[in-house]
């Protein structure tokens, strides 16, 4: 079942085309059955326009050929499936039927000849009539029935020419297969191209739209296709404007209103040391210590949810195990329990940022972190597990939004306002991965950054 799945190809011009082709084969499988099936009899075969072809074809060689020369003529031309004959007499028939007669009136007019010097009849054919002697056993069953042609000449010799009953010959199977194969080369390469011209803009606004999902990078696509198409164009493309312009304002007036912050709380630090009550001045500078990192905080979030560092190759299992290095530096238990040598193309100090979040999470709520980094079959996950309060599982999805905090353990006397999971979680998700909290048994939490696999190597 897997490998059927993986034969089928992803993307939507890809479907289209093998659906075209296994539509265009079956079709191709059923008329070439039913041909095998059909079994014409001797008129049958005689009434086609094949055989009235082969007839004019002749006929100028019969008017210009002397009666010495045709003889030879016949036994050059002649095979298995196609004998001619010239006699002093008309062949000998065993009867004529309404169908043998009308076939010689038809024969008559389309050649033309007077209907006095052609006679049809039907015949019992033996390996010494005509070429049958050319043929091998597998080619044609003998004796059997069939339908002769007799033509007389100027010269008063008669011209005769057998027709048998259909049967599908090595040349009739060659000339179906170049045929039939032949339509459906053309149309299936015919259909193809104009899907192709079809899915093209689809294609174009599904790379815009990875692309703007992936670091919010602009890029107006062409306005062409079908009109509905077309449509889903222009507004993907008013869309993603009116997105990049409202983060870019959001960005520079929190930005703006962060810097403008910064510029009292500096001097209100510096009038709070010259306050005498120790009390008091402790006080004011915890309470200014806490809006400096509130607005820390939300300058980091929107880092986080920026896309505009530039993707780079990396050593995936370096860089993890760097930042725990960091935190061990100070004295603090992060260890790296991680496999080696793992590379990824990624936005490394974002994704860096995110990691140092979620190890700092677990320092804070239970003294120590264990980091793993494990390759898997679709996915590199990077999981940061503790033995904290942990968070309960009707509450994670409220562990993810902005300035959530859910326990007395993760107040902000613990140093944090409830953006370190949202950071993280919105860094995962531009490199098109997620995070995902769960219970660590018997208690704690493991948080894990699961990577797409296609940025690996």
């Amino acid at each position: 079942m897997k490998l059927f799945s993986r034969l089928i190809p992803k993307s939507m011009t890809g479907q289209m085309i093998a659906i075209l082709t296994l539509a265009l084969t079956l079709l191709l499988a059923t008329f070439t059955i039913l041909e095998f099936l059909k079994n014409d009899t001797a008129i049958e075969t005689a009434q086609k326009s094949d055989t009235l072809d082969r007839l004019k074809r002749i006929k100028p060689i019969l008017e210009n050929i002397e009666a010495e020369q045709l003889e030879n003529f016949f036994t050059f031309t002649s095979s298995c499936h196609e004998g001619y004959t010239l006699t002093d007499k008309p062949f000998d028939f065993h009867g004529t039927t309404e169908e043998t007669n009308q076939l010689e009136m038809r024969i008559a007019q389309e050649l033309p000849l007077d209907e006095s010097l052609i006679l049809v009849g039907q015949a019992r054919l033996t390996q010494d009539n005509f070429s049958y002697k050319l043929c091998s056993p597998s080619e044609i069953d003998l004796p059997m029935d069939g339908i002769v042609i007799s033509i007389k000449l100027r010269s008063g010799k008669w011209f005769n020419t057998e027709v048998h009953p259909h049967e599908w010959h090595v040349q009739y199977i060659i000339d179906w297969i170049m045929w039939s194969g032949s339509a459906f080369f053309i149309i299936g390469g015919t259909a193809i191209f104009f899907m192709r011209r079809l899915s093209k803009p689809l294609n174009n606004l599904t790379n815009a739209t990875q692309s703007f999902g992936r670091g919010l990078n602009v890029s107006e696509v062409e306005e062409s296709g079908p009109p509905d198409v077309k449509r889903a164009i222009e507004s993907f493309n008013a869309m993603q404007k009116q997105v990049a312009d409202e983060i870019t304002k959001r960005t520079n007036t929190l930005a703006a209103i962060s810097h403008d912050v910064r510029t009292p709380l500096t001097a209100l630090r510096i009038k709070a040391e010259l306050i005498d009550d120790l009390d008091i001045r402790e006080d004011l500078i915890s309470s200014i210590n806490k809006m400096e990192k509130i607005t820390t905080s939300a300058l980091e979030f929107l880092r986080g949810e920026s896309r505009t560092e530039p993707m780079r190759n990396v050593d995936l299992s370096a860089l993890v195990e760097s930042e725990c290095l960091d935190f061990s530096e100070l004295g603090q238990k992060a260890t790296f329990i991680g496999k080696q040598n793992i590379h990824y193309t990624c936005r490394p100090d974002a994704l860096a940022r995110a990691i140092r979040n979620l190890i700092e999470n677990a320092l804070k709520y239970a003294g120590s972190a264990r980091v793993d980094l494990q390759l898997g079959t679709d996915f590199v996950s990077i999981s940061i597990s503790d033995d904290g309060p942990g968070i309960p599982h009707d509450k994670i999805i409220c562990a993810l939004e902005p300035f959530e905090r859910l326990s007395k353990a993760r107040e902000s006397n613990q140093g944090g306002f409830g953006l370190g999971l949202t950071v993280a979680k919105a860094i995962s998700e531009g490199h098109d991965g997620e995070l995902i909290l769960t219970a660590n048994k018997p208690t704690g939490l493991i948080a894990t950054i699961q990577l797409p696999k296609v940025g690996q190597f």
